[in-house]
């Protein structure tokens, strides 16, 4: 039976699963999760031929089944860890965003309002220098953070040393990290920087956009730099909120399935929502941390507005995924199960989508600033006097490799 979007782009719960009792709960898990990538999986036809009773258990098995010259996605988790993120916009963490620069020095790059490490002041643009009296590296910061409480030894913006301790708790993401409204050259400029796409972000795009609204904004600069994707519901909204007056009706995106699926092909509509505000133009602040349903708002809405790409280019997730649990097993797994495709027949973006305006991620500076590289050259584009970046200040930022739904959150 299949319900309302969570994941991506949709989500199947099975309710009930006949099987033996005395079957161990693997091997039920195993056959179960053959049977829906037979069924479902984008790639089904390059599936190798494998025993399932030959896995521990279904981790392995996905493993082995995946595509691997395209898949890097499909994962499993559990139902309790899929409904505390896509519905209620919670996880277990220290609520903070994490990357190196080219120096391998270890930034936070933002912070949530509910973050244990928020109290001591931590803010976007601190960096770590060790966790637990380890300096950090690209190699070792995963398995640092992998205890459930830790010391950070920090410096902050002053270049002072901070000492904090910390223990994971459970996180509610605020997805709208920031939102301002600049008068510029007589433009009205809203912008704000969104996290993700869960259930509560749409509240939070909707005060968002009531309050640009208010203030009569013409020009509008979203920053998903850090926004690995989520819920097509959630995108949708937002894609109403930017064209709903000036494309209601028109297609978003048509999801693809593989050729056993075809009948399930369908397209979703943009349509005007009570905040949706006029523009025929939007600005789209992204780097390779821009993913999967951020790639969809951007792709999607190309064909009906004038949308224009400041940063780095994106990551190149064109795909998206159903998600399949049971009350039999606590496994949920999600696989990829289809494309995604414009109005004009366009994506497989795998390589990203390129930007107009390459910009540096200002680490250094606060969310708002307008001094900040990719803001100002935001910024300069709509207002016409763009600042001038020179090419050897434009550094990437790269945040250390999550997998699973952990890689969706995007957050430590």
């Amino acid at each position: 039976m299949k319900r309302t979007a969570t994941i991506l782009i949709a989500s199947l719960m099975i309710l009930t699963l006949g099987c033996k009792k005395e079957e161990p709960i693997n091997e039920l898990a195993n056959k179960q999760l053959m049977y829906e990538m037979d069924k479902w999986y984008l790639w089904y036809d390059k599936m190798p031929d494998v025993n399932p009773q030959n896995y521990h258990s279904p981790i392995d098995l996905l493993d082995a089944l995946i595509y691997k010259e395209l898949d890097k996605w499909s994962y499993i988790t559990t139902k309790q860890e899929l409904d505390a993120y896509y519905d209620q916009a919670l996880f277990l963490g220290y609520g903070i965003g994490m990357a190196f620069d080219a120096n391998n020095q270890l930034w936070i790059t933002f912070i949530f309002k509910d973050s244990p490490l928020r109290k001591f002041g931590v803010d976007r643009g601190w960096r770590i220098e060790a966790i637990n009296n380890t300096n950090v590296s690209p190699s070792n910061v995963t398995s640092l953070l992998t205890p459930d409480n830790a010391t950070f030894k920090l410096i902050n913006h002053k270049m002072e040393e901070r000492i904090v301790s910390a223990t994971k708790e459970t996180v509610k993401m605020n997805t709208v990290l920031m939102d301002s409204v600049y008068t510029i050259e007589s433009k009205k400029i809203g912008y704000f920087v969104l996290k993700g796409f869960v259930g509560p972000t749409v509240e939070e795009l909707n005060s968002t956009f009531a309050k640009f609204a208010e203030q009569n904004v013409n020009e509008v600069i979203i920053d998903l730099r850090y926004n690995g994707g989520g819920s097509i519901n959630t995108a949708s909204h937002l894609a109403n909120l930017l064209a709903g007056s000036i494309a209601n009706g028109e297609i978003l995106g048509t999801f693809a399935h593989n050729n056993k699926q075809s009948h399930e092909n369908s397209s979703i509509y943009i349509k005007t929502e009570p905040n949706s505000i006029y523009l025929d133009k939007v600005v789209f602040i992204t780097t390779q941390n821009s993913a999967s349903a951020s790639e969809l708002v951007i792709n999607g809405l190309a064909p009906h507005m004038d949308v224009v790409l400041v940063g780095d280019k994106t990551y190149g997730k064109p795909v998206g995924m159903y998600s399949f649990s049971y009350n039999a097993f606590d496994w949920a797994f999600v696989p990829i199960c289809f494309r995604f495709l414009n109005a004009n027949n366009e994506g497989d973006y795998y390589d990203g989508i390129p930007v107009g305006i390459e910009a540096a991620d200002g680490i250094s500076f606060s969310f708002g600033d307008i001094n900040e590289p990719s803001l100002a050259a935001a910024i300069g584009h709509i207002t016409g006097l763009p600042k001038t970046l020179s090419k050897t200040t434009f550094e990437k930022l790269y945040q250390p490799q999550q997998k699973g739904l952990r890689e969706e959150i995007g957050a430590w």
